[in-house]
């Protein structure tokens, strides 16, 4: 699917007048005088230039999604916060990124880290939790010093943008996923874990990426408990092995486990359908 949403982190930033940049912006960005409505839920800190109250999900969304994330991943809670600056139109949305953020491009959403806390950027419209749900998965993810693989970073920001009750078989690239396993295609997780810059990650990679973590987190227990650990080690700045060489320690045909998971996906629901 088309991409909308973008994330800036130290990875992608490489040009120092560029990081400066960002940085300068983000101090004057945040600066509390200029929001009308401010609030605070958790570690989110939400500055908005329309009454966000009227929302009566949007409070309850953020806890839910970071309860959500630290249960199925166990990663703990940190006490950064994570700003969400929310427009109530995109035109108006659009004149404040080019007045702040004029070396970056458009995009209908955005989560920016550079150093310090990270700043998330959207504007209302009927996909909007969606975009906030990516986004903030990116945020709860990366707040320590080291960045996440670009392929878990993606793929973990697809799984939670859901909702829910939606995350297991609501994806729209689960028919295209079964189809291709179906098929004997089977995406590569060593090249997935190659990839290592933002504008050479397609369509194809964010699928990819989205069924190997939804592979890791429903496959068994094993292969959950493989990334709970991978993500435990690696933001505590373990060296380790690749996930996919992990991966090859404890199952003989990690092709084979990836077929048969998306395969049975499809059998459950002709069994159901039956029934």
């Amino acid at each position: 699917m088309p991409r909308s949403l973008l994330q800036f982190t130290s990875r992608t930033l490489n040009a120092v007048w560029l990081g400066l940049f960002l940085l300068a912006a983000v101090l004057q960005a945040v600066e509390p005088r200029q929001w009308p409505i401010e609030l605070k839920v958790g570690r989110f800190e939400i500055h908005a230039d329309f009454d966000v109250s009227q929302n009566s999900t949007l409070s309850p969304e953020l806890s839910a999604l970071a309860e959500d994330i630290g249960t199925v991943l166990r990663i703990e809670s940190s006490d950064q916060p994570v700003h969400i600056v929310l427009f109530e139109s995109g035109s108006e949305y659009q004149r404040y990124m080019q007045a702040y953020f004029p070396a970056l491009p458009r995009r209908r959403a955005l989560y920016i880290q550079d150093r310090g806390p990270g700043m998330l950027f959207a504007h209302c419209h009927p996909d909007m939790a969606t975009d906030l749900r990516h986004e903030i998965t990116h945020a709860l993810l990366n707040d320590g010093q080291r960045p996440l693989p670009l392929w878990l970073d993606e793929g973990l920001a697809e799984y939670f943008e859901l909702p829910k009750q939606r995350r297991f078989e609501g994806s729209s690239y689960l028919s295209q996923v079964v189809q291709r396993a179906q098929a004997g295609l089977v995406p590569s997780l060593k090249k997935l874990e190659e990839s290592d810059e933002l504008s050479g990650f397609a369509d194809v990679q964010y699928r990819d990426s989205w069924s190997w973590v939804h592979f890791f987190i429903h496959r068994n227990s094993a292969t959950r408990q493989l990334l709970v650990r991978y993500l435990s080690d690696h933001r505590g700045g373990v060296d380790q092995l690749s996930l996919s060489r992990q991966l090859q320690q404890i199952t003989q045909d990690a092709s084979g486990e990836y077929q048969s998971h998306f395969q049975s996906m499809v059998a459950a629901k002709s069994i159901v359908a039956n029934e």
